[in-house]
């Protein structure tokens, strides 16, 4: 009458699976997986515990990752909520300003006409008398802001010449003829800012805005003109700006004429534009054999015949062969620095012969100890050879 279920298997204890005197076992995790059905077989997974362990690991990093991104992207939203906000309530502030300037000028326009209908002839001849004389003022104080905007306009056109001619000879403050020039012209700069800092006296307490300039507002009883002196102590303070700035681009001139001719010298330019194939330092020897070798400069791959550059402006010291260097050119720069480059299949200058920076001096070649069509660039401060890679700050044509 009663269905008899199949007994279920008989179910090993744990301690009755693992061998706790094996060595091997340790190393794993078992996991028992049991159905949830009675007549289903008990199984055990074995998985090893560093594998268990990565994952566990590798689960809390992605965990941590997600919700890295989760508050970085709440973080970017309340910004953007923020900065949405902020230009509504801008726009209706412009909104209101435009508003309340458009009732302030049916509010004048209503004055006007009503004082005209109630004054004499000879009160409207001396109301308009008056106010040609305000539309003078007017018009003179127009001029006075578009002086100041003029001004305004050539500070700003000097600032962003200064900012280009420092950033110019500061990508350059390698050299230490353009690094002692820098330390001086950013001095003078400190200086002249505090002296302009020190002119700055205390604005007039005179209130305007630019739609009452000329008057305060007219009216019957009051048609009396605004003061100037606000306006003409802001013109004084920027007349002395631009003299500052003037100044400084003076200077800033004067001390790029006293750094042409290092930045002409100095080795900045690429001999060629190609990838370096071997860098300096120490690496393994490219003849074969074993060992390794110190390498005094980097080798730049390019074809047979490929033009050299002079890497800056100066006088050839050896234009010949020289050992395992093969063809080689060396031009001295000045103040103790010189370039060297050498496998080269033809010398184009002579010994005492003057080069200017970018003129080709030779072609690449495989003459001396080399594995194939390269030019070796060394760089030496006096005579000692050091990496050539801060010098290289520009191709040819750049």
């Amino acid at each position: 009458m009663f269905r008899k279920h199949p007994a279920r298997p008989p179910v090993k204890k744990v301690s009755a699976l693992v061998d706790k005197r094996s060595h091997k076992q340790r190393k794993y995790i078992s996991l028992m997986l049991v159905p949830s059905y009675s007549s289903g077989r008990t199984r055990s997974l074995r998985i090893p515990r560093v594998v268990f362990y990565c994952i566990i690991i590798t689960v809390l990093a992605v965990s941590a990752i997600t919700a890295g991104f989760y508050l970085r992207s709440e973080h970017f939203a309340d910004q953007y909520r923020h900065t949405r906000d902020h230009l509504y309530d801008t726009q209706d502030t412009l909104a209101a300003v435009q508003a309340q300037a458009e009732q302030d000028l049916a509010r004048f326009i209503e004055e006007n006409q009503h004082l005209y209908e109630h004054l004499t002839e000879e009160q409207r001849n001396h109301n308009l008398q008056q106010r040609h004389l305000i539309q003078q003022q007017q018009d003179a104080l127009y001029n006075l802001y578009n002086q100041i905007d003029a001004l305004e306009e050539m500070i700003r056109d000097f600032d962003q010449r200064q900012q280009a001619v420092i950033e110019g000879l500061s990508s350059r403050a390698i050299i230490p003829a353009v690094a002692t020039v820098l330390e001086t012209m950013f001095e003078s700069r400190a200086a002249l800012r505090h002296y302009s800092t020190l002119w700055d006296i205390p604005i007039p307490t005179v209130e305007h805005n630019r739609a009452d300039v000329g008057f305060v507002g007219l009216s019957a009883t009051d048609l009396a003109p605004l003061s100037e002196e606000t306006i003409s102590y802001r013109i004084s303070k920027l007349t002395n700006e631009l003299q500052l700035q003037m100044r400084l681009m003076d200077e800033l001139q004067s001390y790029k004429q006293q750094m042409d001719p290092h930045l002409r010298n100095f080795p900045t330019l690429w001999p060629i534009s190609a990838p370096v194939s071997s860098p300096f330092g120490w690496r393994a020897n490219p003849m074969g054999g074993g060992g390794g070798e110190f390498h005094s400069g980097i080798d730049l791959q390019s074809p047979t015949g490929t033009p050299i550059r002079a890497a800056g402006g100066g006088t050839v010291t050896l234009s010949g062969w020289q050992g395992g260097y093969g063809q080689v050119v060396i031009i001295n720069h000045g103040n103790g620095i010189s370039t060297l480059y050498a496998h080269n299949s033809a010398n184009l200058v002579y010994v005492g012969q003057r080069v200017e920076r970018g003129d080709i001096i030779a072609r690449v070649g495989t003459t001396g100890r080399t594995t194939g069509a390269h030019v070796h660039y060394e760089v030496r401060i006096n005579g000692t050879a050091v990496d050539p890679r801060p010098y290289m700050m520009e191709h040819w044509g750049q």
